[in-house]
């Protein structure tokens, strides 16, 4: 990310319409479930692999797991094997914010385990996201994320987001990032 879009809030998206969501793909040895109590420790290993953050259990029940407007915290799990138990590896969450955004949900902490991206699971548990706020009667739904994650942006695009701008930087930036997508300058 550059200097300047390091001071400025992330990048905005909006998907207008829940009635016709994506269908989720098939997820072979996995399992896409709502998080559960005892999840917090693999949830932080997860979402520190993914962020520039450090989480601990604790961080996790704050801004996930016990945090009000955290409506639910979705994850995709390995199936257990001969080891032992499950590994979370991936995660998104539905948030709703009526203050900053109203009448709409927020999809909030995507993740997926470095080892296991390119294999749809962000797709899933976003789409289990999707479909939580329709059940809710929610009809839009909103997402923010930064400027260098092309991978995620291209899959938020594919699901039928599109950009906001919101700021005057936004036009630039929104620029690269979709210029970048096209010529694979990632």
């Amino acid at each position: 990310m550059s200097g300047s879009a390091a001071s400025l809030p992330q990048l905005l998206m909006r998907l207008n319409g829940l009635a016709c969501l994506p269908a989720e793909p098939e997820l072979n040895g996995v399992v896409l479930r709502r998080a559960r109590s005892g999840d917090e420790v693999g949830l932080a290993e997860l979402l520190g692999s993914c962020f520039d953050h450090e989480w601990t259990p604790d961080g996790v029940r704050h801004a996930l797991t016990e945090n009000a407007q955290v409506d639910r915290v979705y994850v995709a799990a390995t199936l257990g094997d001969n080891a032992g138990g499950e590994r979370l590896i991936a995660t998104a969450s539905a948030r709703l914010d009526e203050r900053a955004f109203p009448g709409t949900g927020y999809v909030h902490w995507v993740a997926v385990s470095p080892d296991w991206r390119g294999r749809g699971l962000g797709r899933a548990v976003c789409i289990r996201v999707l479909e939580r706020f329709r059940e809710l009667g929610l009809g839009a739904a909103v997402l923010e994320t930064d400027d260098h994650r092309h991978a995620a942006i291209r899959m938020y695009l594919r699901m039928g987001f599109q950009p906001v701008y919101r700021h005057d930087a936004d036009e630039g930036r929104w620029t690269r990032v979709l210029d970048a997508l096209k010529t694979g300058k990632e």
